[in-house]
């Protein structure tokens, strides 16, 4: 039985708008070596999306995120930041730009991932699907933009879509990431 995407619902999709809400004025820092005290309304990175997923119960709250450094997450190329997402068992990969020529049908909270930034990788979520609207977290807070920009679409590289628990209401146990653990 295939499982269906967390936000397949107006009332969850309304709760993620309002949960982002408040992360307005938050401004873009690399959190690296702390990324599991990122705060709402005050810095983080655009590993944000956790932390929302996390504070609106579609993730588990114990969830962490590993420490990571700028010179890392430049090397490895988004590897280390997929298997840890990956391994909460709960992520469908929609779409790998090496192996897929167009996008998929963008559905609200579908994680981004582009090849761009200042580590090299930056990470957005959709917001509005048509058109197609993403926020993330810039130097001047969160901002929401619209995908269809050639230096957006040019740098999407990999889409994810948090999907429901298990049906027995656990999710599997997750793997461990290279530079910590992910635990659920």
């Amino acid at each position: 039985m295939s499982r269906i995407p967390y936000f397949h619902t107006a009332d969850r999709v309304q709760v993620l708008l309002n949960q982002l809400h408040l992360w307005q004025g938050t401004r873009w820092r690399h959190a690296g070596v702390k990324p599991n005290e990122m705060r709402c309304g005050v810095s983080g990175d655009c590993l944000f999306w956790v932390h929302v997923f996390k504070a609106i119960g579609a993730l588990p709250e114990k969830l962490e995120i590993p420490d990571y450094r700028l010179q890392e997450a430049r090397a490895d190329e988004m590897q280390t930041l997929r298997r840890c997402i990956e391994a909460t068992g709960r992520a469908d990969l929609m779409f790998d730009g090496a192996t897929v020529k167009h996008p998929p049908l963008f559905r609200l909270g579908d994680v981004l991932l582009f090849k761009n930034g200042t580590s090299g990788a930056h990470c957005g979520l959709v917001v509005r699907d048509a058109p197609v609207h993403f926020a993330h977290l810039t130097g001047n807070g969160l901002l929401e933009e619209p995908l269809q920009q050639g230096h957006y679409l040019g740098a999407l590289t990999y889409v994810y879509r948090l999907l429901e628990a298990e049906p027995s209401g656990e999710a599997h146990d997750p793997q461990p990431c290279h530079g910590g653990e992910v635990s659920t």
